[in-house]
């Protein structure tokens, strides 16, 4: 640990050095700071002003004074200066800035003005280093994000509108007091199964669209399946979903599941909530995240009173499949394998540590604290977890049966299942018209931040760095235009489709 020295300066402030370097000015550390906000120098405007370790903080007024709109973060290289933090929204130690963005998200990250308190480099110069080069992931990650939903994001919405149009058995959901298991697909469910099987009727069973597979394999019907992915891969685990489906609108839905019963799930960020409320469509509040299990959690949680176990829940990689068997994308895969591109060629990148998998892990880490009364992970007894969510607890089956048995005994009746019930919603022809009629509205006044966020993200993005918003907004109107005419034409050509 560095040591680091505190004084008074000339001007009667507080100063410090460390390693023989000021951290700050042996005579008015107040005015140097003042004087290094006012040379800072952003061709945009800044939602969020990130500082990597200011020491005393007198930044931070000056910041605030400048930037009054954005939230001011700190991040530290130690704890010497933690008394301070007060000073700021947020603070983060420098190992800790991957959850930037799981917190804010992309856009907050992306329209982030970053700084370093430039003494504090030279007294840390390897955590500096560290720091910098996560911040430098950190962006190229969000970037990465934000070139996702920018290039799904017409897709996303042509599922919403097909979902509007196509559902014919809606259903909604009761929030019950029975205990609910989660079934995940990571290999670890495999061990699971029988448990799951011998303990059925003591549990709403909820599978994550992955995990659906496998359960019906082992003859296990689940009460509920949830998926929310976009893209079209998500089809192949629910294309004979036997169940009730819970997805969003803007999830990938293979046609026939417009057959069968479907939970509505609304995140209210975007167009998906305006059209399924401007339809009559009911749908249950769902919670946006980057991975499914994340929203079934959200979900689960939300839908009981009682305890929430995941089954498969690994958010790790492993030395052979990624997920358990059977598994849908593998059944398509394997009809690729062939002498010069085998089976074993096609899974050894799986066995690699993945970005995605440490993300989602982070985000289930980050929010344990959040979870941790009513949540745990849940494997056999020779099963062990690799890695740790935090502050959930890793329980087998004897111990499931002992949270769950104090549960009921402390409820002091049955406990009640949620009940799933059929919902009436207007006819198709109506739902066609009032979609139309929506889209017709926005194309004559304009598409509000919330669309956009959803359909021109990468333009949202850079209206809101700008300093000069004129040109910018002209080109959004121009694809906004663009997109919402090809979005009526679709709607048009799924209501001749149906009429043939």
């Amino acid at each position: 640990m560095v040591e680091i020295q505190f004084a008074d300066s000339k001007s009667g402030k507080e100063t410090c050095i460390a390693n023989g370097i000021r951290l700050h000015s042996a005579y008015d550390p107040v005015k140097e700071a003042d004087r290094f906000v006012g040379t800072l120098t952003f061709d945009f405007n800044p939602s969020m002003v990130i500082v990597t370790e200011p020491a005393l903080s007198y930044c931070s007024q000056f910041l605030r004074k400048r930037f009054p709109k954005a939230l001011l973060v700190a991040i530290r290289f130690t704890e010497q200066f933690d008394q301070y933090n007060y000073l700021w929204d947020k603070t983060f130690h420098y190992s800790q800035i991957h959850q930037i963005l799981s917190i804010y998200g992309e856009d907050m990250v992306l329209s982030a003005g970053f700084i370093s308190w430039q003494p504090a480099q030279q007294v840390f110069p390897d955590a500096h280093n560290q720091c910098w080069e996560m911040i430098k992931n950190l962006v190229q990650t969000s970037r990465d994000i934000l070139g996702t939903r920018a290039y799904f994001g017409r897709r996303w919405f042509k599922n919403t509108l097909s979902f509007c149009y196509r559902i014919r058995n809606s259903h909604s959901i009761k929030k019950g007091t029975t205990a609910i298991v989660l079934a995940a697909s990571g290999p670890s469910l495999e061990s699971s199964l029988d448990a799951i099987g011998k303990n059925r009727g003591r549990f709403f069973l909820i599978a994550l669209s992955s995990g659906l597979s496998p359960l019906l394999a082992a003859g296990i019907m689940p009460d509920l399946c949830i998926s929310t992915d976009g893209g079209y891969w998500a089809k192949k685990h629910i294309m004979h979903c036997p169940t009730v489906l819970a997805v969003p609108a803007e999830a990938a839905l293979p046609g026939q599941c417009f057959e069968g019963a479907i939970l509505p799930l609304k995140y209210g960020d975007g167009p998906e909530a305006d059209l399924l409320d401007s339809c009559g469509i009911p749908s249950y509040v769902a919670v946006r995240n980057g991975t499914v299990s994340g929203t079934a959690l959200e979900l689960a949680l939300s839908i009981t009173n009682g305890p929430v176990f995941a089954c498969g829940l690994d958010l790790c990689h492993h030395s052979s499949f990624q997920h358990c068997q059977p598994n849908q994308l593998e059944v398509s895969n394997l009809q690729l394998d062939r002498r010069l591109a085998p089976k074993e060629t096609r899974l050894y990148p799986q066995q690699l540590p993945s970005q995605s998998l440490e993300i989602y892990a982070q985000w289930f880490q980050n929010q344990s604290q959040r979870f941790c009364q009513r949540f745990y992970r849940l494997s056999t007894e020779d099963y062990s977890y690799s890695n740790q969510l935090g502050h959930i607890q890793d329980i087998d089956w004897k111990e499931f049966d002992t949270i769950t048995s104090q549960w009921e005994k402390d409820l002091g009746h049955p406990p009640i299942s949620p009940e799933i019930c059929r919902e009436k919603i207007p006819d198709a022809a109506s739902r066609c018209k009032t979609l139309k009629k929506t889209l017709l509205k926005y194309k004559e006044q304009g598409l509000p931040d919330t669309w956009l966020a959803a359909i021109l993200p990468a333009e949202l993005a850079l209206r809101n760095r700008s300093t000069d918003k004129e040109e910018i907004q002209g080109k959004i109107r121009e694809k906004s235009l663009s997109f919402l005419e090809d979005m009526i034409l679709y709607l048009d050509r799924m209501g001749e489709q149906d009429a043939l």
